[in-house]
């Protein structure tokens, strides 16, 4: 009878229980071609099938105003990411990163703060790295803190 309990303890020690303070099932990063094996031309009905060992909720919001369709990208029950068609639903138009877990190619992430010695453009949209300028960067103001992370092909 305690055998069981102890395995069972085991592999909850062992593997969590998909929390998202863990490790994903692969690094997932975003970058000027999109996050991970979603790019920009990969059709809204498509990314499912793009990234395995994530769910996926769509959400909709159809108005004459929004017809866009948003769908979130998650890890057991938290969002990680939030993917936003264009006014056709049929294209990506913007993945909002929304949690710490998916980075840059330079390992920063939301909660980070980006490296002091490559240098960045701002404007009103937010900054970027030269060489990446469809990865955008909303950054707290005293202490260039990321506070979100958008993909947008331009």
């Amino acid at each position: 009878m305690l055998r069981p309990f102890i395995a069972v303890c085991l592999l909850f020690f062992m593997y969590g229980c998909q929390s998202p303070e863990r490790n994903l099932p692969y690094p997932l990063t975003v970058t000027e071609d999109g996050l991970g094996a979603i790019h920009a031309d990969t059709p809204m009905d498509l990314i499912q099938s793009k990234l395995s060992g994530f769910s996926f909720e769509k959400l909709s919001q159809i108005t004459p105003e929004h017809p866009e369709i948003i769908v979130q990208l998650k890890r057991g029950s938290n969002v990680l990411a939030q993917i936003v068609s264009d006014r056709s639903g049929k294209k990506i138009s913007a993945i909002v990163i929304v949690s710490p877990l998916i980075t840059n190619r330079h390992n920063e992430g939301i909660t980070g703060q980006l490296r002091s010695n490559i240098p960045l453009t701002c404007d009103e949209n937010g900054c970027f790295y030269t060489d990446e300028p469809s990865v955008r960067y909303r950054l707290d103001p005293s202490d260039k803190t990321i506070r979100e992370i958008t993909y947008q092909k331009l």
